[in-house]
């Protein structure tokens, strides 16, 4: 059975809030009709004036115990006994709505949804996770410290109260749930990552994000051939299976230590500062129709360093030659600190 997600959840909180309001507004109403009941009452009454008249409407609902503005007539006795009896049931509704809010703890519930519904209808270019099992959370304290906006999804409602904890956005629900993921903003995502450690609902969840949004990004967990192969023909880009991933890693380890330690620095929340960053040349970019060695990118960006060259035909060329002639539409494949790669990003976009 689908649990329900935390937009769900909000939309309850959110009828509640407004039922509430009707019960606080409601509560007031009756409070200020006693208050003018009575003071007309005494005045028609007693012939008091209208301040004498409220002053007793007051301490007679209030029940304090303060001694009459004059003494009573029959009818004004009559009359007490009857507003004394509306302040107590207005008095306990009213207690009692307040009560309910506390105890229900509702308030709490109903701003932490509204953030959380503002922050992820917010979202754009974002990666959505699906499922925070042992991967899940692995890839999400990449992202985090990557500094990649993203959303957890996943069924289990514990994986998700540690996922708020860490701070992450994150939902509770079905991910190969097409309303799920619409809430989700996959519609506006440039990522999804399947962590799912079920191959079936993997494929399922490939197949929906795909008929969703046909230019996402679809990054998937896969054990086996034939279910990377039924992944891939789904619509996925990548399919990784963390058994293989590990396998290597350890034999690389073993063999080649120091090429592993050197990719490692690239990583994302290494000490080293530097990363790798996919950028495309815009058509109005100032590198459009330069040599690579006349484009001057070493100099004008500090440091940053062009690695390879996607050409639009798929071509890369790997530690391109001087000569290679930048066009628009080519992915430059650099290597730098943040400061050289955003001034490259500029560079690739402006003229």
């Amino acid at each position: 059975m689908n649990q329900p997600s935390t937009l769900h959840q909000y939309h309850a909180s959110t009828l509640f809030w407004r039922e509430t309001q009707k019960r606080v507004i409601a509560a007031a109403l009756l409070i200020v009709s006693v208050l003018v009941i009575g003071t007309i009452g005494y005045t028609i009454l007693e012939g008091w004036n209208p301040f004498d008249s409220f002053y007793m409407t007051v301490i007679t609902i209030a029940t304090v115990g303060f001694h009459e503005v004059a003494q009573l007539s029959k009818q004004g006795r009559v009359f007490t006994v009857i507003l004394i009896f509306m302040g107590i049931g207005t008095a306990s509704y009213s207690i009692g709505t307040i009560v309910a809010m506390l105890v229900e703890g509702k308030m709490m519930d109903i701003f932490r949804g509204r953030r959380m519904v503002r922050e992820i209808t917010a979202l754009k270019n974002h990666i959505i996770i699906c499922g925070y099992g042992k991967i899940g959370r692995e890839v999400c304290e990449s992202l985090f410290s990557a500094g990649e906006p993203f959303i957890v999804i996943d069924t289990s409602e514990e994986k998700i109260d540690q996922a708020l904890e860490l701070g992450y956005l994150a939902a509770i629900g079905d991910a190969t749930d097409d309303d799920i993921l619409i809430k989700a903003g996959i519609q506006s995502a440039r990522g999804l990552i399947s962590a799912i450690s079920d191959n079936s609902a993997n494929i399922y969840l490939v197949l929906t994000a795909r008929a969703l949004n046909d230019k996402v990004r679809i990054v998937a967990r896969g054990v086996g051939e034939s279910y990377k192969k039924k992944m891939l023909r789904a619509g996925a880009n990548a399919v990784v299976s963390p058994f293989e991933i590990g396998a290597r890693r350890m034999a690389a380890l073993m063999l080649k230590p120091e090429i592993v330690e050197f990719l490692e620095a690239f990583a994302p929340g290494t000490t080293y500062g530097l990363r790798l960053e996919r950028l495309e040349i815009a058509g109005q970019s100032s590198l459009v129709g330069k040599r690579l060695d006349q484009s001057y990118i070493k100099h004008d960006t500090g440091g940053a360093l062009v690695l390879g060259i996607e050409k639009p035909d798929d071509r890369m060329i790997i530690n391109p030659p001087g000569a290679t002639v930048l066009e628009g539409n080519d992915v430059i494949l650099a290597l730098g600190n943040d400061d050289q790669l955003q001034k490259l990003n500029r560079l690739t976009k402006s003229s």
